[in-house]
């Protein structure tokens, strides 16, 4: 199990911390120097599920390794944490619902993360639900933030939202009261709610269209009333929260929680169109999400047998496996649809080169 080589700096990287640090712990045999005896991953909270199926699948099929250390962060922490630096402190992977943005891998860059493999795992979707026997069965990206922003519009003016009910929103929904379960703000669930259905929602309203600067036009969208009708929580609390709340609330989950519910949360169509494993994977239904895998190839152990761990290498194929990722795998089991062959294909060639990102 050898990676690729780097950079012959690295091999002097890891000698002098080695030298400098003799009394951290350190995995020497006849071949082959680390500065770590188990992988160092991040995770997001909305990709925890996938990312134990992933760490579960890599230990059974490399008995002789220490299970990976797996820290749970919100989703730009996470990223941000993977490009704190290089070196044995610092996380091998990132895992995250949440594609890299440029400044991030900018920011990678100026940290000295300057070799960093890219992966796309499967596709997953944020979706709205409800508990079973609650009657809303579709609602528009319109209506959801007609009843959860913190004002609404009156012609060209902004007032505080007082609606009450469901059915003030639109004709047909319920005299439900309106409460709604929201994952908080370090979740990338939580990004793509507030950019696709709250700003979503709001694109086409007059006096938001007015307003010329994002930075006073985004709040306007995505700011949530404060008279306790919405409950920001931690991403893995939504679901179970979820199912102890009264009629009419509505909350915004994973698809894979959706799964996991067995049947006792039920989505909503978002814009007539509900979420499964077709409408996800065509991109018909609106809050589809790629699932990526972040590793350092400056972390795997070279062909002269030196490096920070061993394993990136290794754990990048599993997770791009046909037995993990593809039709009837471990992950679509929990929810994440699976790339077409081609593309699948595609990421295992990366994963066996560790093929450098390219934006």
């Amino acid at each position: 199990m050898l990676a690729q080589p780097i950079r012959a700096g690295l091999f002097g990287f890891a000698l002098a911390l080695l030298a400098a640090m003799p009394s951290q712990a350190q995995v020497q045999s006849q071949n082959f120097i680390t500065l770590r005896d188990r992988l160092h991953i991040v995770s997001t909270a909305s990709t925890h599920g996938v990312t134990d199926t992933l760490v579960g699948a890599f230990v059974s099929r490399y008995a002789d390794v220490r299970p990976p250390r797996v820290d749970i962060v919100g989703s730009i922490a996470a990223l941000n944490r993977f490009c704190a630096g290089v070196g044995m402190n610092t996380p091998d992977i990132a895992i995250s619902s949440r594609r890299i943005a440029r400044a991030q891998l900018n920011e990678c860059q100026n940290n000295g993360v300057s070799d960093v493999v890219e992966l796309q795992i499967g596709q997953g979707a944020v979706v709205i639900a409800m508990r079973r026997g609650d009657s809303i069965t579709n609602l528009s990206t319109f209506q959801i933030y007609s009843a959860l922003a913190a004002e609404v519009a009156q012609g060209r003016e902004f007032s505080s939202n007082t609606t009450d009910t469901w059915s003030q929103i639109g004709d047909g929904l319920p005299e439900t009261q309106i409460r709604a379960i929201l994952p908080d703000r370090s979740s990338g669930t939580r990004g793509l709610f507030d950019d696709f259905i709250m700003e979503g929602g709001c694109r086409d309203v007059p006096a938001v269209r007015q307003i010329f600067l994002a930075s006073l036009r985004v709040p306007k969208c995505t700011n949530l009333r404060a008279d306790r009708r919405v409950r920001e929580l931690a991403s893995t609390e939504g679901p179970a929260a979820l199912l102890e709340s009264p009629f009419g609330t509505v909350g915004a989950i994973s698809y894979s929680q959706l799964l996991e519910s067995g049947g006792n949360l039920l989505p909503v169509a978002l814009n007539g169109v509900l979420p499964t494993a077709a409408t996800i994977a065509n991109h018909e239904y609106d809050l589809t999400r790629t699932i990526y895998l972040y590793a350092k190839r400056q972390h795997a152990r070279s062909m002269q047998g030196v490096g920070v761990v061993r394993g990136v290498r290794e754990f990048g194929m599993e997770a791009v496996s046909e037995a993990i990722g593809g039709p009837g795998g471990q992950l679509a089991l929990l929810g994440v649809v699976p790339f077409p062959a081609a593309q699948r294909a595609a990421q295992r060639s990366i994963a066996d080169r560790l093929t450098l990102i390219s934006r």
